[in-house]
């Protein structure tokens, strides 16, 4: 083999070693990516419980708890959830839909009403700092789980202004929307 050649097929071995080593760093990113979707998504689902717990009665209210659930929600909710799911969101282990990236504006905005609803819950935790008020909770006519009936907030100012439980079912429904929309379902 002559020098050209040999140089030649060098710089071949090392565009692929380089190809194969961008494959390999994108596939380590995509999976760190589903590692961090699905951590985010059991923290979001724990803090969810919690919360749920105090509303029913079956845990006592602790402002404290309650603030730091609403914020577990809001870290992993928003901008940051969303940009976990950009690029292929098809990965070994996911459970998400081709679909994000066709309906991205739709996704996005979910995302960005989990914040808007966990900050209100936040902020609820801060105005009633000793007990789960009746301001708190649900009123007679409040529609439950976003029906067709239910109080739809038009921005997220009215959110801050509905009881904290309103805006935790109004949370919930959102993850069940997304879900319904936005992953996979199992076989």
């Amino acid at each position: 083999m002559g020098s050209t050649a040999v140089k030649m097929f060098g710089l071949i071995l090392l565009a692929n070693a380089g190809a194969a080593l961008s494959v390999t760093a994108a596939e380590g990113l995509q999976s760190d990516n589903v590692a961090q979707r699905q951590q985010g998504m059991k923290a979001m689902a724990a803090a969810a419980k919690t919360i749920n717990a105090m509303f029913k009665g079956s845990s006592a209210y602790d402002s404290k708890a309650f603030k730091a659930a609403a914020e577990t929600i809001g870290s992993h909710s928003g901008e940051g959830l969303s940009s976990l799911f950009t690029g292929s969101v098809i990965a070994p282990g996911s459970k998400a839909s081709a679909s994000i990236a066709a309906e991205r504006e739709q996704f996005d905005k979910l995302a960005a009403d989990l914040l808007i609803y966990a900050s209100a819950l936040s902020a609820a935790a801060d105005r009633n700092p000793n007990v789960l008020s009746p301001q708190m909770r649900m009123q007679g006519g409040d529609a439950m789980m976003g029906g067709p009936l239910a109080k739809k907030p038009q921005a997220a100012r009215d959110v801050a202004s509905m009881p904290a439980e309103h805006a935790f079912h109004m949370l919930l429904q959102t993850c069940t929307s997304c879900h319904a929309k936005f992953r996979m379902k199992d076989e």
